[in-house]
């Protein structure tokens, strides 16, 4: 069986890594031989590699870009992997040249984000993927993004969607709404999140006369002066009791359970981890109408898209969840269920990266 090495940034709580923790997890339940390499010391997810018995190296010191891709070339040559999987935008672009100064093995970049700007880092990055044997996005937006201005690497980029663990994200036995409903957030906060423009218009849903409770989980300490500015906006505009800035949590399938719905209102995603996580635990979803969240969530179906640059688009998509009946409710929470069993099988996506592996 084939030896596999993981490189990503880190073992942080980010969806990047949650995907890639995954799938290092079920390509060693498919019996090949896996190791995680990271660079940094972050190991929020050091538990689930452990329990899964999958082994990480931390190859430290890495610190600066030519200290890094000597360090990892040099641990590639080491190890000799068959493939390599890398994650991430600084990981790819190392593995990449890794590849070119020691290149007797498979790499696989993966693009975890749709591109938002095309400059000359965009464009180094891109002519470096065709030492790549494959491209994966997971979105079918940045497929697109990629096929259209690089349309020399369309041959070799295959989008393979997030996948979701559907035996511990799960629907609670009985979901009853609350009487003053709570809506979940899961999510980084910082200005691509949109998180001060989400408190404009929880404002402006405050003010109409609806009751609710928002915690939003995504305190980090890399955007601390983004984070103090919506601290303060919460403050001044009086919202203290109706929306709780959270830190991030490895128990964050049962804040889903404890949730009556889901929103996130970014300005850009992939395939966001948060919503196909929310939909399998049967979560009516709010979300901004960008890249491939309207493959997921369907207006009237499972939820509501808005407009994240236009509060009073946020305002009405939150109030059409808000005002569902019993019987609408709980077809949307099903509705969301079924759709990810469909979209987000753990088997398919597995296998989508075995047949890149196999070939």
């Amino acid at each position: 069986m084939k030896k596999i090495l993981c490189l990503i940034d880190s073992l942080g709580a980010g969806g990047a890594q949650r995907q890639m923790v995954g799938l290092a997890s079920l390509l060693k339940e498919k019996g090949y031989d896996v190791t995680f390499a990271i660079y940094y010391n972050d190991l929020f997810y050091e538990d689930v590699l452990m329990a899964k018995d999958v082994p990480y190296v931390y190859l430290n010191e890495a610190f600066g870009v030519r200290k890094r891709i000597v360090k990892i070339a040099k641990f590639i040559k080491s190890e000799r992997p068959d493939v390599v999987v890398a994650f991430l935008e600084t990981p790819s672009i190392c593995a990449c040249i890794a590849k070119l100064l020691c290149g007797k093995f498979q790499l696989i970049v993966s693009e975890r984000n749709t591109t938002q700007h095309t400059g000359w880092n965009e464009r180094i990055r891109f002519n470096l993927f065709r030492i790549a044997d494959f491209i994966v996005p997971n979105s079918f937006s940045q497929t697109n993004y990629i096929n259209s201005l690089f349309s020399f690497l369309a041959p070799k980029t295959i989008t393979i969607p997030n996948f979701v663990d559907l035996n511990i994200f799960i629907p609670p036995i009985k979901r009853t709404k609350k009487e003053v409903p709570e809506i979940m957030i899961a999510a980084s906060i910082w200005a691509s999140k949109n998180t001060l423009g989400f408190i404009d218009a929880v404002a402006a849903l405050k003010q109409k006369g609806y009751q609710f409770h928002i915690s939003w989980y995504g305190l980090n300490t890399k955007w601390l002066d983004y984070i103090r500015h919506c601290q303060e906006k919460i403050y001044k505009m009086g919202l203290n009791e109706v929306i709780v800035l959270k830190e991030k949590t490895t128990h964050i399938q049962e804040c889903y359970q404890n949730s009556d719905y889901f929103c996130l209102p970014s300005f850009y995603e992939g395939t966001p981890n948060v919503i196909c996580e929310a939909m399998a635990c049967g979560l009516p979803v709010a979300c901004s109408d960008v890249c491939d969240n309207s493959r997921y969530v369907e207006d009237g179906e499972n939820g509501y898209l808005f407009d994240p640059l236009n509060s009073d688009s946020i305002v009405m998509a939150l109030e059409r969840l808000l005002t569902l009946n019993d019987d609408e409710y709980d077809s949307y929470c099903r509705r969301s269920r079924e759709r990810a069993e469909k979209k987000f099988s753990p088997e398919i996506f597995v296998n989508s990266y075995i047949k890149l592996i196999k070939e």
